[in-house]
């Protein structure tokens, strides 16, 4: 399961672009904390300690540390400039261990198959939509692909999946196949329920103006 990490946050005061430009060029990420019918707090947390909980603790979940009290947090969607590589916001919502979070998780595929007749490796589905309380959230869906042939595809129906954790994508939604060379690929299929499970994070570039509306 995704790990819980602490991260320290700053009441933040200023809006609009140039005071978040100014927070960025401090080394800050300007972000908002909201839910469980509680006001919405801007806050501004560390770009290092942020990136380092994403990229090295793969953390979904934080223990966010404000004004001296501690709040579950999940990281709904963080924001990146065009190029990919600055953080430009990051929206926490607040959560509780009773709660069921719809987020989206990567496939992992482990070991190669013992035989594949000549056929090549297609993967139409790099990433499930899940529903799980946040402690359960998992890093990864992982699959072992030693015994994959040809004849017999991995669907969502096949998938081992960690205790409370379900799938939103159709039951029959393949995830893995071997396929012979040339064949057309396989389209991969949406989510049993339309609009569940948006992006964790999102690398899309918005300006100020929208994120202080929140």
């Amino acid at each position: 399961m995704a790990e819980t990490v602490k991260l320290t946050a700053q009441p933040r005061t200023g809006s609009g672009s140039r005071a978040a430009a100014k927070l960025r060029k401090r080394g800050l990420v300007p972000g908002v904390v909201y839910g469980h019918k509680e006001a919405n707090v801007s806050v501004t947390v560390d770009a290092d300690e942020l990136d380092r909980a994403i990229r090295v603790k793969h953390a979904r979940v934080l223990d966010l540390q404000l004004d001296g009290k501690s709040e579950t947090v999940l990281i709904r969607e963080l924001q990146w400039d065009y190029l990919g590589k600055e953080m430009l916001h990051i929206d926490f919502a607040r959560v509780s261990a009773t709660d069921r979070v719809k987020v989206t998780v990567p496939v992992e595929l482990r070991n190669s198959p013992k035989a594949t007749g000549g056929a090549v490796l297609d993967q139409p589905l790099h990433t499930l939509h899940v529903e799980c309380s946040p402690a359960q959230i998992p890093e990864a869906i992982r699959i072992d692909l030693t015994n994959l042939t040809l004849d017999k595809p991995i669907h969502v129906r096949d998938l081992t999946l960690p205790e409370g954790v379900t799938v939103l994508e159709s039951p029959d939604a393949m995830v893995v196949h071997l396929k012979m060379p040339g064949a057309e690929p396989t389209a991969p299929t949406a989510p049993a329920e339309p609009g569940a499970g948006p992006e964790v994070i999102k690398k899309e570039k918005k300006t100020e103006d929208e994120d202080e509306k929140k």
